[in-house]
Parts: structure tokens; sequence; C-alpha cells
């Protein structure tokens, strides 16, 4: 039932408007060029995410080759050994929109990046790159033990096991409270972010969580829960793919670039307008704040799951009595 409501999510969720932007390269290359870089920095940032489950599905016209898969799924084809992936794969035809960016439970029950070519999806090879990454740490979080049952134990589902409650979630984003609340919010993040390493970032830190708790209280319990799944899930999966990048040389300059985007979407974030895509910048720059710290957060992380805010609230707390991150 988990397997189905995930997939359902994300299929709706991650579907992108195709564009041109010219020559894209070869996506198998791609592909092994993103399993080269998780591989070689991936477990500097999350120990053990170059041996979670690593499918890929390419969508590629009216074909679609899975990559690094184990055996033959029924309905697919063995086609051998592929050089540029370092992967055996099969393939069938397209069953997946070509614009689709997603990772669910899409073959076997196995958690799988499903993706169009750079040129469907509208991304560059660099960005497209990180954009694996990013799945691939999805890819991670659904095979965590408990996963499912913790999303369900959420209870935010509302009896709907098509999966879209995740992408439909009736949050109040057009709320003027809600909206006004987390406009300030994100001033104050942006604020946060740009203090670490200084001695005013304690203070801002604080000031940032007071405005953080003045947004849940515009919700129900049941609503913030959404928002903390969102943030722990969505926008940490996003500084992941930022954070495992700046470790090459080749992908430096698009995770600082895609980095700088996040915090120029804090700038301009909108509630009302952007609904569920607005907290994908907040809570990859939360990620930023806790890493402000050292990594001790990302070992909580997983032991304590589905929120970010109480990881906040501890460095709120140990920065008041150090002053410093």
């Amino acid at each position: 039932m988990m397997h189905t409501l995930l997939a359902a999510w994300l299929m709706s969720a991650q579907v992108t408007p195709a564009e041109n932007h010219g020559a894209h390269g070869d996506a198998p290359g791609l592909i092994g060029q993103a399993r080269r870089l998780v591989e070689d920095h991936g477990d500097a940032v999350w120990p053990g995410i170059s041996t979670a489950p690593f499918g890929i599905l390419l969508i590629d016209s009216d074909t679609e080759r899975l990559f690094c898969h184990p055996g033959t799924p029924g309905g697919f084809e063995a086609a051998g050994p592929d050089a540029a992936t370092g992967c055996d794969y099969s393939e069938r035809p397209a069953v997946f929109p070509p614009n689709l960016l997603a990772s669910f439970p899409a073959v076997e029950g196995k958690p799988t990046v499903v993706i169009g070519t750079p040129a469907a999806t509208g991304r560059d090879p660099d960005a497209w790159v990180l954009t694996i990454a990013h799945e691939h740490f999805h890819q991670m979080q659904f095979a965590m033990p408990g996963y499912y049952g913790g999303i369900d134990a959420l209870e935010l589902s509302g009896g709907d096991e098509s999966g879209l409650w995740m992408l439909n979630y009736p949050f109040p984003y057009d709320r003027p409270e809600t909206s006004k609340a987390f406009s300030a919010l994100a001033a104050a993040l942006v604020a946060a972010l740009d203090s670490r390493g200084t001695d005013a970032f304690a203070a801002s830190l604080a000031s940032y969580w007071q405005a953080r708790e003045a947004a849940r209280e515009t919700v129900s319990n049941a609503d913030w829960r959404y928002v903390e799944l969102q943030l722990w899930q969505e926008g940490v999966a996003r500084w992941t793919e930022q954070a495992i990048g700046a470790y090459s040389e080749t992908l430096a300059s698009a995770a600082m670039q895609a980095r700088e985007r996040t915090r120029t979407e804090l700038h301009g974030l909108d509630l009302a307008r952007q609904g569920r895509v607005a907290l994908y910048p907040i809570g990859a720059a939360e990620a930023m704040l806790l890493d402000a710290a050292g990594t001790a957060w990302r070992g909580i992380y997983w032991s304590e799951p589905f929120a970010l805010g109480p990881l906040l609230r501890r460095l709120v707390t140990a920065s008041s009595l150090t002053g410093a991150p």
C-alpha cells in the first residue's frame, strides 16, 4: 500500500516542463558520472549512501532502459552490460512520461530513480547529474527500516490510498496569516544563513526559531506534521545534491549555483502562490544551518525521522549556551 502511495505522489509531483536546452550529452554516460560521484563522495555526506539501491529507469523516447537493477524484471528484455554506467541493463516500451524526475518503488517494489533525458527534462548535464544524486538520496530514505510504517503513523493520508495526499494534502497555503508567517520565516532563515561563522549566529538562529514557531502556530498539528515531513524528505534531498556535488571538481560550480538558487527562492518565497514547493528551499536551508554546527545531526536524522524541528531545537539550545555554531 505504501509503495503505491509513494509512487502516485512522486509521479504526480516531479514531472517537469520539457524544454530545449541544446545538446545534453549521452544520458547513460551521465548516469555513470552520477554513480561515480556517489561512490567517490557520497559517503562523506551520508555514510552508506554508496551502497543504497541505485536502480535507474531512463525514459528515452519510446523506450525505457533499466540500469543497475538486480536481474531482469517481468516486462523487460535483458540487453546485456552497459560500459557507460558499469551496469547490466534491460529495456521495455516506455510507460512513464518522458519528462519525469522521481524516485519511487517503480520496479518490483524496489526504490528506483525514474528519469527522462536531459533534453526532455530541460536540465543541463551537470544539473541532471546532481538531480540523480538528489533522487538517489530518496532511494536511501525509502530503504530506511520502518520508513513506510513511519509515514503511515503520521496519520496524514485521511484514508486516501492513491498516494495523492502527498501532493494534494489540504494545507492552508493561501491562509493570509499562514502565508505571512512563512514569508517572515524565510526572511529570518536568510538572516541566520548569512550569520553563520559570526558572533551574530546564536541570536539570528534564535530569531529564526521564533519565526518558525510563529508559523507553526498558524496551522493545526497535523498540518505541521506535513510541513516537517516535506522539510525532512524533500528539503534535505535538495541539500544533499548540493553537498555531494561540492566534492567534485567538475560539479562544484553547479552545486554552488544550486545553493544560491535556494537562497534566492527564500528571498522570493510566497507560500500562497508556490504551495508545497515553497517548503523545499526551507528544508534545504535548515540543513545548511544544522551543518554549520558539524555533522552530528546527520546520524540523528535517521534515528529521529520525519521532522527537522527537534534537530533545530537542539542547535538553538546549544548555540544559546555557547554563542557560536
